[in-house]
């Protein structure tokens, strides 16, 4: 009787070790499993950083309002959200503009110009000389019918017919707005004076020629690209043409042509709005000296 009692208190205590054991063993592969859920999760959110790093996107920026949503998000909405971004690539940079502003048109280049500029969704402003827009009608129809501004450069290009009398300027100028609505049925009152409205122009001619409504216009950046070559305008746009609010001078010349993708997407790259002069939009000239590049 003795015996079975002991076997019976044997076999129970065995049963209980194993059960025991059976539940240190669940135990043990449950932490296993949360540890491994933990490194996932950690894997996760440590990409999740780098994306947004990689992206130029300081999460650690509590002034940042796009981090401040990041620290009321999910490891998975903050994944799937930095793909997203990643998906829309550079965006363009509050407060910078390029006005591209072409001079001596319209040309056999003209055409060229405009599907670059479409190509990229840019515009420009062409500032065109009257004898010029009578020989390419076509191309003066393009540019009225695209997101470019058509301007005037004058009838003769010539400071000495310019300024003979006050109002000699405001006579040619008048005289584009007649050829350009004759060929298009539109007006333009946007103009720039040939070698800019300094220091030529004098206050008399300045003076008729905003009396008449005509907004005069220089720049802030001259490529040279007249006298050169490709690579020495890009050069210079690298160099000078960086600000916030760019005025750049070009011509209607087969090195402008050559250069001008690269110029466009360069400007496109660097996250620049693109912008045509509006017809109300106060002019930015020598006169006023409002040309600051920021």
């Amino acid at each position: 009787m003795t015996d079975n009692k002991e076997t019976k208190k044997s076999t129970s205590q065995s049963k209980k070790k194993s059960a025991t054991k059976a539940a240190k063993r669940r135990k043990k592969k449950q932490q296993q499993r949360i540890i491994i859920i933990g490194a996932v999760v950690l894997i996760v959110a440590v990409c999740a950083v780098l994306f947004n790093v990689l992206a130029g996107n300081n999460v650690y920026d509590k002034s940042n309002p796009r981090s401040a949503d990041l620290t009321t998000t999910t490891l998975t909405e903050m994944v799937e959200n930095t793909s997203k971004e990643a998906e829309k690539g550079p965006e363009k940079t509050s407060g910078k503009t390029v006005y591209i502003t072409i001079d001596d048109g319209p040309s056999k280049y003209t055409d060229q110009m405009l599907k670059i500029l479409e190509k990229y969704n840019a515009k420009a402003t062409f500032f065109m000389i009257n004898g010029n827009m009578k020989a390419y009608p076509q191309q003066v129809k393009n540019i009225a019918n695209s997101t470019s501004t058509a301007g005037f450069h004058s009838v003769t290009h010539d400071v000495k017919q310019l300024y003979k009398a006050p109002d000699a300027a405001k006579k040619e100028f008048d005289q584009c707005s007649k050829t350009y609505t004759d060929i298009t049925g539109k007006t333009s009152k946007v103009i720039r004076v040939p070698f800019g409205s300094k220091p030529y122009t004098t206050q008399a001619s300045y003076d008729n020629m905003v009396a008449a409504g005509y907004k005069i216009w220089d720049w802030n950046v001259d490529t040279n690209d007249w006298r050169g070559n490709a690579a020495q305008i890009m050069n210079v746009v690298k160099t000078y043409g960086n600000g916030h609010n760019v005025i750049i001078l070009m011509h209607e010349k087969p090195q402008t042509l050559e250069t001008f993708d690269a110029l466009v997407k360069y400007y496109a790259d660097n996250g620049y709005e693109f912008a045509a002069v509006g017809q109300n939009e106060k002019p930015k000239n020598f006169w006023l000296q409002n040309l600051s590049l920021n």
